[in-house]
């Protein structure tokens, strides 16, 4: 074809599907070879759509929220999502736990359901707000479901004990605290402060309390958080791209995603080297030379969720695989 009719040819494709053209991200060559995301386009329109996890066996979760109101799941290995569960009450920001449950932020409530190839009615509630002011956001936890989640429009974030189910407030008066991740070493937690612009990184302190506060990077309207196996921490600029960051706070590049309402992210597939972006368009797609890391999903052994025979890594001392894809010496 002629490069002149090519292009006009895009350019009416793009016109017609709403869908921009993407520039290349700038990330380094260890983390994503050069490219673009892939586009899986939601069928039926745009709509405001948060929350990505992955579960064990590669399939991928996300939230419509608007009038949907309904968790939606692209199964492993396919382009198009499907209805999985209805909601009520606009659910937002989604964690995968060490049991291969989803919890889930809901406007007023944190519940948690059964992850699989359907769903199977039953849905628990972990932690309902009893004022006003509620706009539950996002929710991280760690190996043994201990959760911190933050409240949008309350300006604080809680933290709920797993063994005694008892939830407290840790953080109040917040700029709008948006998504929230806890690192592998489970000593620091990361909160995007979303109005301020910033993402902070605070101690995890005696009791799971907050404490220390600093900025950790810069980020215009910053959304949806997580993190890879080697600590660097991805950030959505909602409706603009991903900004990434190393543990020290160096950024290492950007992935652009402009004229679409991009809100979360998480890694995802059967190895965990999907970056998945969620977007009022559909879901983003990129493939990653790094593995993905988020406490409580499983990373390494995706289909059978445990941990492999002991493995000898010299001078007689014993060890084994973790989840996380580290050996320890037991």
């Amino acid at each position: 074809m002629h490069i002149g009719l090519a292009i006009a040819s895009i350019a009416a494709l793009t016109a017609a599907t709403g869908i921009m053209a993407q520039a290349p991200h700038t990330l380094p060559d260890s983390l994503a070879a050069a490219g673009t995301p892939v586009l899986t386009p939601r069928a039926g329109g745009a709509v405001f759509a948060e929350g990505v996890a992955s579960d064990w066996q590669g399939n991928v979760y996300f939230n419509e929220m608007d009038n949907n109101n309904r968790t939606m799941q692209l199964r492993a290995g396919q382009d198009s999502g499907k209805v999985w569960r209805q909601a009520r009450d606009t659910p937002n920001g989604i964690w995968l736990d060490t049991q291969n449950r989803l919890v889930i932020c809901q406007a007023k409530a944190i519940v948690r359901v059964k992850a699989g190839d359907t769903f199977d009615g039953i849905t628990d509630t972990l932690y309902k707000y009893p004022g006003a002011g509620e706009n539950f956001n996002d929710v991280t936890g760690d190996s043994k479901d201990n959760l911190y989640f933050t409240n949008f429009n309350g300006g604080a974030v809680y933290f709920r004990d797993a063994g005694t189910g008892a939830t407290r407030t840790v953080l109040t008066g917040r700029p709008k605290p948006n998504g929230v991740e806890w690192d592998e070493e489970r000593k620091v937690v990361y909160v995007c402060e979303n109005e301020a612009g910033k993402v902070a990184a605070y101690d995890v302190g005696t009791g799971f309390s907050l404490t220390g506060r600093r900025d950790f990077a810069t980020v215009a309207a910053s959304d949806g958080i997580v993190l890879d196996a080697a600590g660097n921490v991805y950030v959505v600029a909602f409706g603009a791209g991903v900004h990434v960051f190393s543990p020290e706070g160096r950024k290492l590049g950007e992935i652009p995603l402009s004229g679409s309402r991009l809100t979360n992210l998480a890694f995802g597939g059967a190895d965990f080297k999907t970056l998945f972006m969620i977007a009022d368009k559909g879901l983003y797609k990129l493939p990653m030379q790094v593995r993905g890391y988020k406490t409580g999903n499983p990373t390494v052994s995706v289909e059978r969720p445990m941990r492999a025979a002991p493995v000898w890594i010299g001078f007689g001392i014993p060890a084994e695989y973790r989840l996380d894809g580290k050996r320890t010496a037991e």
